[in-house]
């Protein structure tokens, strides 16, 4: 099986940080996926609403950091993470490329040591050294699944 190692170059389009025009709750447009997931972890519509008008994804993620996290925000943010995804590849470019990765696994290889959304490749941090968890690249390849099932046949009379 193939691999996509990172999402930088060519596969800049699987980054939450890669421009991407998202409408969340209240009608807010979010510029990136990073922003959308950022706004997703609160209720607070005026955070939110500050996190989507950063003017970068690294700003919209610091500010997302600072929020009051809805209930049980570790039990729901692979939720969030899911719908950000669907909203983002709903696009029928986006999900057109997502689509022609075809069957390979798709790694959020980084160097900020971050284990759970993707696989710290840095080399000087021992945590880093065992693969991630990579839970952006599976989520990634269950929505491409999705994606390329056939439509349920409707019943017919």
């Amino acid at each position: 099986m193939t691999s996509i190692e990172n999402f930088r170059g060519e596969h800049r389009f699987l980054s939450n940080f890669s421009e991407s025009l998202i409408r969340g709750a209240g009608d807010i447009c979010y510029p990136t996926a990073e922003a959308a997931f950022q706004g997703g972890k609160t209720r607070d519509m005026g955070a939110r609403a500050k996190i989507a008008a950063a003017p970068t994804p690294e700003e919209a993620k610091r500010l997302g950091r600072r929020v009051r996290l809805i209930p049980d925000w570790d039990e729901h943010r692979h939720v969030v993470m899911r719908a950000v995804l669907r909203a983002k590849f709903a696009d029928p470019d986006l999900g057109r490329r997502l689509l022609d990765t075809g069957d390979a696994e798709l790694v959020e290889g980084n160097r900020w040591h971050d284990q759970f959304w993707g696989c710290c490749r840095c080399g000087t941090r021992p945590l880093c050294a065992d693969p991630g968890e990579n839970w952006l690249g599976r989520h990634l390849m269950a929505l491409r699944s999705d994606l390329a099932a056939p439509p349920a046949a409707e019943h017919q009379l």
